[in-house]
């Protein structure tokens, strides 16, 4: 197992933060080339039930309770202290408790097949029912098969080696795509489609599970042992807390596919998957980066004073602003014509479902530097409510939305639930579970740090506006628009800030690392 000092932890961090990156990035590019495959291969209802079937089987995968952060938090004082028994306990639960979520999603699946009509406005008269019920079915399937194995994950991310299963996921992505877009291209059958994830998401847990099992042999041995009973409650406790926040989020997060495939119909359901899967997989590469970083803060809150521990708070909320405001402003000004240029004009959304959905993304996006340290801190009882309050609120809006104002009515709801519950009361929990003080002052920081970005967003909207034209040549122009813009006005606001001084000196220090040995080499 890794040394887990400090230098170690700030090289894993970053380790792990490049290859998620990098790799994230690989898989947004494969994701694009199958979504062009997929809308000109097969009709805009397909394109709607893909959308809906996937935020479906979110809501099975609420079987999983919140075993894994629960468990995650439980490893990280065992990996820093080389406990491997401790560590061979909690893989036994782990492993005891993912079969039954895989075996679970797939009777849980099966049971809601009959009730798919309920939930699709207008049933698509290019596919048959039976047919929309195997597709269904695929997907559960192949939702299912990666609970028998994504348990042995877990250790390598929690053990801050993150970059194996970040690459792994970067290679069998391009790979599933590959597949598929053959598949698409010489039978033009959705079916084939879903057999090639299936298979493909097999194997990719598959290999995993066997580079865990070289990097640590012990979990082919037999025989661990009992958890103590006080960390057999602890971790209980932690999992029944979980459990809401898993149902609340679910709910948050995975319904307005739902709701607007329900409310306002699949065509549409499809239109906007085309916008989600732009802003979920911007998410996805932004979150990796930060969760590189998610087991080296378990490791640095296991034994460091809780001043220094949020000192590192508000320097990750610094540099969580930045990117995120960063894209939000790129998404703002891109999304639009990358649509029209990428699939047509046919597809586009109106300018205020880009607009709500960017402020839903950022929002989200913001909160996420909470998310990372109340994991690490093992935060999960304070708040435990809070998800089910923020869903209740969630559907109680968006829902009479929808009927009257379609897709924004939806996002509006969203956006919110989130500001009226979850974003200062989360904080509010970690705050005074972890440092003994309220949030007021986090919360003054991302007022600030909303202002800023809705400004810069603003004006890169704005001057894209201005650029008129929906060619190849305009869309790099605004490119350069939302490069250059946003990043600028970032430097020059906060470059006196102690913030910009951290992350400075933390490059600083990389790079130093890296020269001594090349120094040396000339010299001899």
């Amino acid at each position: 197992m890794l040394k887990n000092n400090a230098s170690a932890r700030s090289v894993n961090s970053t380790r792990n933060a490049v290859f998620s990156l990098f790799c994230s990035f690989i898989a947004l590019l494969a994701s694009f080339v199958g979504r062009t495959v997929f809308v000109h291969y097969l009709a805009a209802e397909v394109l709607g039930l893909n959308g809906l079937f996937a935020n479906l089987l979110t809501f099975l995968s609420l079987t999983e309770l919140g075993i894994g952060s629960a468990i995650n938090f439980a490893l990280y004082r065992p990996l820093k202290e080389g406990d491997t028994e401790k560590v061979k306990s909690l893989m036994a639960v782990y492993k005891r408790f993912y079969i039954l979520v895989g075996s679970a999603i797939l009777t849980l699946g099966a049971l809601l097949t009959p009730f798919l009509p309920i939930l699709i406005k207008d049933l698509p008269q290019s596919v048959p029912l039976a047919d929309i019920r195997v597709y269904y079915l695929l997907y559960v399937v192949n939702s299912a098969v990666s609970y028998f194995f994504t348990y042995k994950r877990s250790l390598i991310i929690c053990d801050q080696r993150e970059f194996i299963s970040s690459l792994s996921i970067g290679v069998f992505r391009i790979v599933t795509v590959a597949l598929q877009v053959l598949l698409l291209v010489t039978t033009g059958s959705f079916l084939w489609y879903l057999l090639a994830q299936i298979g493909c998401t097999l194997a990719e847990n598959v290999t995993v599970s066997c580079i865990a099992d070289r990097l640590y042999p012990f979990l082919r041995e037999k025989g661990a042992k009992k958890l103590a009973r006080e960390e057999d409650l602890t971790l209980r406790r932690n999992i029944s807390a979980l459990c809401f926040h898993k149902i609340g989020g679910a709910v948050v997060f995975s319904s307005d596919h739902i709701i607007i495939s329900k409310f306002v119909g699949l065509v549409q359901t499809g239109l906007y998957s085309n916008y989600t899967l732009i802003l979920s997989s911007v998410n996805t590469v932004l979150s990796q980066a930060l969760t590189g970083m998610a087991a080296s803060l378990g490791n640095l809150m296991a034994g460091s004073p809780d001043a220094y521990s949020e000192k590192i708070l508000y320097h990750i909320l610094f540099l969580n602003s930045w990117v995120y405001g960063f894209a939000s402003a790129c998404i703002l000004g891109l999304c639009q014509p990358f649509i029209r240029l990428w699939v047509g004009q046919g597809y586009l959304l109106g300018d205020l479902t880009l607009i709500l959905a960017v402020v839903s993304f950022y929002l989200t996006g913001m909160r996420r530097t909470v998310w990372l340290f109340k994991d690490a801190a093992g935060v999960f009882t304070q708040d435990r409510f809070k998800p089910l309050i923020e869903a209740a609120v969630n559907i109680a809006v968006s829902i009479p939305l929808a009927i009257r104002l379609g897709i924004p009515g939806v996002l509006t709801g969203t956006i919110f639930s989130t500001l009226s519950v979850s974003f200062w009361y989360e904080a509010q929990a970690l705050f005074r579970a972890r440092f003994g003080k309220g949030a007021g002052r986090y919360l003054l920081m991302q007022a600030k740090y909303l202002a800023f970005n809705a400004i810069v967003a603003a004006l890169c909207f704005f001057l894209c506006s201005l650029v008129g034209s929906y060619s190849p040549g305009a869309f790099f122009l605004r490119l350069a628009i939302c490069l250059a813009v946003p990043n600028l006005a970032c430097l020059l606001c906060f470059r006196r800030s102690t913030d910009m001084a951290y992350f400075k000196l933390a490059f600083s220090s990389l790079f130093k690392k890296l020269l001594p040995r090349r120094k040396q080499k000339d010299k001899g």
